[in-house]
């Protein structure tokens, strides 16, 4: 039995439409029909919810389905990247600096364009840090 639907029949069995789902895991209903569909997979925070949300563990729910697998693995691997690409964004933010300073070069655009990209990046990287927080203060 694949992912989509083992979730799929989980759902089904505590009574809850795809809206309702979606709202306690906090994704849009789009998302489940995908992940039921099997179109798309979780990624490892929304399948702890799930896992918790139908008192399954994480090998039942997983357990078999090798695509899962492997975007488990694809996505802690992916979470090393955020860091880079932040320390990353804010040199190039010094360097720009740098210019603007000591050269009197202002290079907006490129600035305009890094900020940009380093609030993004910083916004998924506190967004999932929240969430892990959340949900290790629910287990305490």
């Amino acid at each position: 039995m694949s992912l989509g639907e083992k979730i799929r029949e989980q759902r089904k069995q505590a009574g809850l439409s795809q809206e309702q789902l979606a709202e306690k895991l906090n994704v849009s209903r789009q998302a489940i029909t995908k992940w039921e569909m099997d179109k798309g997979i979780p990624d490892v925070a929304n399948l702890i919810a799930i896992s918790d949300e139908f008192g399954l563990s994480l090998d039942k729910l997983i357990k078999g389905d090798i695509s899962v697998k492997k975007k488990i693995i694809a996505d802690s691997s992916a979470k090393k990247w955020h860091i880079l690409v932040i320390v990353y964004l804010l040199a190039i933010v010094a360097y720009i600096a740098y210019f603007a300073v000591c050269h009197r070069i202002l290079m907006i655009g490129f600035l305009i364009a890094t900020l940009f990209m380093l609030f993004f990046e910083l916004r998924i990287f506190i967004k999932e840090r929240i969430y892990r927080q959340g949900k290790n203060s629910k287990e305490e």
